[in-house]
């Protein structure tokens, strides 16, 4: 049921994504402009708009929404936290702010970009990983990766403001969008998309054995360090590529996996696609409402999804609040 909706949602963003745009134009025009190839053909001008500006930017929301939601997934099943989120808990902060440092020092290449988000996105996997192993309380982790997060976020305007052009390159880019990018971008998050689910495959199974008790896991197999490092490697993965290709965005990894385990229950294996597909969904969707909600100007990927995602968070700790659950599950 979950994977119908899903693909369906999928299907229906992609749809909207191509005709709507800053340019009006009828659903007859923006698919004939789309059949007729980046050539132009008998679509002209518009199938230059669609191929050049919304095919990108749909497969870019696509791909960036599927990393940041089973990056999501698999760090709430890794923190047995289930208010994690690469964005929330700072993860992508961590990239966003070494991406900021070597703009600053001027290691601007495609290459360098993924490498120092990937690096910020581990330190800070590392120090959440360090609190999760010493408090069972949610909420404490919830607090220390937004104290992080809004820590990071500080120092990397900060650095933006030093330098015009540090700050003319990052001025979009540090909001979270997925206007004006590259090819290049695209490649980024599709490596690391590709890369972190065939980790996040591997690590599924074995995850859903831990959650069973370390001795259980044990007993049936299982290698509970290994399953940890694969598991921290998907998460840094699939939200650090993501933020070097559209910036930081929060909320994705969150509220997609939340959505799909009411369907699927806790375990990782069976959640894995359906979360991947509704992650697509909810950012690409959420794209599309930024160009129409404030036309003719745009509201970036990342507010739209803070205004949809904020009253989720704030629902769920009231929840964990009145239940106190002992642990995730």
């Amino acid at each position: 049921m979950i994977l119908v909706v899903a693909v369906a949602g999928v299907l229906a963003g992609c749809v909207l994504s191509i005709v709507v745009g800053a340019r009006p134009t009828s659903p007859v025009a923006a698919f004939s402009a789309l059949f007729a190839g980046p050539g132009g053909g008998g679509g002209g001008d518009l199938s230059q708009v669609v191929w050049q500006l919304r095919v990108p930017r749909t497969l870019l929301a696509l791909a960036a929404g599927a990393a940041l939601a089973v990056s999501g997934a698999f760090a709430q099943a890794w923190t047995r936290n289930p208010l994690a989120d690469p964005g929330i808990i700072g993860i992508t902060a961590g990239a966003a702010f070494a991406v900021a440092v070597g703009t600053t020092l001027g290691a601007v290449a495609i290459g360098s970009q993924a490498l120092l988000a990937l690096a910020g996105a581990g330190a800070v996997t590392l120090v959440v990983l360090a609190v999760s192993r010493r408090t069972s309380d949610p909420l404490t982790l919830l607090l220390v990766g937004f104290g992080m997060a809004a820590a990071l976020r500080a120092a990397t305007t900060l650095l933006a403001l030093q330098d015009s052009s540090v700050l003319d390159g990052m001025r979009q880019w540090i909001v979270g969008s997925t206007v004006g990018r590259s090819g290049g971008d695209l490649a980024i998050v599709a490596v690391g998309l590709a890369v972190g689910l065939l980790i996040a495959a591997a690590a599924a199974r074995p995850m859903d054995l831990l959650a069973m008790g370390e001795s259980t896991a044990v007993g049936l197999g299982g290698t509970p360090r290994t399953t940890r490092t694969l598991t921290a490697l998907a998460v840094v993965i699939l939200a650090g590529s993501a933020t070097a290709a559209v910036g930081p965005i929060a909320f994705v990894g969150f509220a997609a996996p939340h959505l799909v385990r009411r369907f699927t229950g806790p375990s990782l294996s069976r959640m894995l696609i359906p979360t991947a597909l509704a992650g697509a969904a909810i950012t690409l969707i959420a794209d599309v409402l930024g160009r129409v909600v404030a036309r003719p100007g745009e509201v970036e990927v990342s507010v739209v999804l803070a205004v949809i995602g904020a009253p989720l968070l704030i629902a769920s700790v009231v929840r964990m609040r009145r239940s106190r659950p002992a642990v995730f599950a």
